[in-house]
């Protein structure tokens, strides 16, 4: 039998009427009803009903997906373009199909870890670690605002595929590599990132302005929100990206910088940015021409490829970060590791093949 505090509302289910923390106009105390099918199943939704009241929780069903355009707005509000986008990326691929419908309230650690499990079989951990930080911060923050008792995202743990790590090219790779940049329609673009080691937007945004004297001067990219419409952005992507770059003799051969088309060298025909897919389908055909469809060289690869051959001509450190546009000195120290590393297994190869 039922408890004597307990009735049964018109639909047969049990119910109790408890005090909130909130007041009506007139003074009095509001109330709110709780359902259950059950009197056990009423017990537990009071008793966590109390607890909430005690911790001052409020009552609401927010879902996930409503709480996250809220914390993206407010409290990501100030953050890169390109990080914005990539909290919205994450959370549109990896979260939302799982526990976007759902309240907040309902979300238990289980099915946040649940996320990140399934994850680990085909991403790399970074990508999984990347995931855990917006579920940690999305429900810290609706914990702080008492929308919810505790934080379900604050203990789980990841694993994931190891990155793979890039490499400079191969002697013959460089040689194929640029054998295509002749050939190839947008093989400008190609030997760009091989003579100067630029990111995708930055190559894409320079113009015949940009190329003053014995130097191109980087001041500006074009991004891809949502890879899709291109958007011209007047600064790099870093402070650290404002620079001047020497250009080498050897890429005057490959491109012709005093017949560069005026406004955008990479533009369509109307002389606007290239959207993304056609600048990935040009690349693609050029990469896969020059080193076959198995090759995992990607646009980036050329940047740790140009700042090993800086390293290869004894060029110094901190010469090397202000040329790549580094921000950080470990990104440069990464690439130094790899090739010293490099550099010893060539000569134990040497040592063992003396006498």
């Amino acid at each position: 039998m039922p408890k004597a505090r307990y009735e049964k509302d018109e639909k047969g289910l049990y119910y109790v009427c408890v005090p909130t923390n909130e007041f009506r106009k007139d003074g009095y105390r509001k109330y709110k009803r709780l359902r259950a099918k059950t009197q056990p199943e009423l017990d537990q939704k009071l008793d966590d009903y109390k607890a909430n009241l005690k911790l001052g929780v409020i009552s609401d069903k927010t879902t996930v997906e409503e709480w996250f355009v809220r914390w993206l707005r407010d409290y990501k509000g100030g953050c890169a373009e390109n990080t914005r986008n990539n909290y919205e990326n994450l959370y549109a691929v990896h979260i939302r199909p799982a526990i976007g419908a759902a309240q907040l309230r309902e979300i238990r650690e289980i099915d946040a870890q649940g996320i990140l499990n399934r994850m680990a079989a085909d991403h790399a951990e970074s990508t999984v670690k990347a995931v855990r930080k917006i579920l940690f911060s999305l429900f810290d923050k609706a914990r702080k605002n008492k929308l919810i008792p505790f934080n379900p995202c604050a203990d789980l743990t990841t694993s994931g595929q190891r990155k793979q790590e890039r490499r400079d090219l191969t002697t013959d790779e460089r040689k194929r590599f640029l054998a295509q940049c002749k050939e190839d329609p947008f093989g400008t673009f190609g030997a760009l990132l091989y003579f100067f080691g630029l990111r995708r937007g930055e190559a894409l945004a320079l113009t015949k302005a940009d190329v003053r004297g014995d130097c191109i001067v980087i001041n500006k990219q074009i991004t891809f929100p949502n890879n899709s419409v291109p958007v011209l952005k007047l600064t790099p992507k870093t402070d650290a990206g404002f620079r001047e770059i020497p250009i080498p003799e050897k890429a005057r051969a490959y491109i012709d910088f005093d017949h560069l088309p005026s406004g955008l060298l990479f533009a369509d025909e109307n002389g606007k940015p290239l959207s993304y897919s056609p600048v990935v389908d040009r690349w693609n055909h050029l990469i896969t021409a020059a080193l076959g469809p198995d090759t995992e060289i990607t646009m980036h690869y050329l940047r740790h490829n140009y700042c090993t051959m800086l390293f290869e001509r004894g060029v110094d450190l901190m010469t090397v970060k202000s040329l790549a546009g580094h921000n950080d000195i470990k990104t440069t120290l990464e690439i130094y590791t790899h090739y010293t590393e490099s550099l010893k297994k060539k000569a134990t190869k040497k040592v063992k093949n003396i006498g």
